[in-house]
């Protein structure tokens, strides 16, 4: 039988510092939860930033690309004004849930790249459609344009319209040859005229 000595040891001694081990030993797995919740928080927080500031947004699926074939792409991006950024595709789903969009749950599988176009609503689908054709690796797989869902399909289809400074020139264009063809035609008028 133990002595009561080495039973007053055990029982006030071992025993209240394994309770105390123990519970410290959750607190800091709580603390240490808590933390990633936080980032995770924050990281759903920034997606609704980004989303809410920029005026498209384009989701790429980025596999086998290598380190430098990405930093290239980031680089050109950038001087465009889009911002390229790789998300947890459930971080993304919540951020999208919250702004309230639904459509996206069926592309956001394997690795993605999220580029934000900034600036002009066109320009993202443009760079990234572009590089697409010279590195086949990176597939545009969806995006957001006006509002609404779209498809790879769409994505292409976006990256083909004319940006804004495009347009201009096209309409100048078109309202410039009547113009044209009317001086054109006075001139020859005159010109018929004078040899009669």
């Amino acid at each position: 039988m133990p002595s009561v000595e080495l039973l007053f040891f055990y029982h006030i001694i071992i025993v209240p510092c394994c309770i105390l081990n123990y519970e410290r030993g959750i607190l800091m797995q709580k603390r240490h939860e808590s933390a990633f919740r936080l980032v995770k928080k924050d990281t759903v927080k920034e997606i609704q930033n980004k989303l809410e500031s920029s005026q498209a947004l384009v989701i790429a699926e980025y596999r086998g690309l290598s380190v430098a074939e990405l930093t290239s792409l980031r680089q050109e991006a950038k001087k465009e004004g889009i911002d390229i950024k790789v998300y947890k595709n459930r971080l993304f789903k919540i951020a999208a849930k919250n702004h309230g969009i639904n459509d996206l749950d069926q592309h956001l599988v394997g690795p993605n790249i999220f580029a934000f176009g900034t600036t002009d609503a066109l320009i993202a689908a443009k760079v990234l459609v572009k590089f697409s054709k010279e590195n086949k690796l990176l597939v545009p797989k969806a995006g957001i344009f006006e509002g609404k869902v779209i498809d790879a399909k769409g994505v292409q289809e976006v990256a083909s319209l004319p940006n804004y400074e495009e347009a201009l020139t096209i309409l100048a264009r078109s309202l410039m040859s009547p113009l044209q063809q009317l001086s054109l035609s006075l001139k020859m008028f005159s010109e018929k005229e004078e040899n009669k």
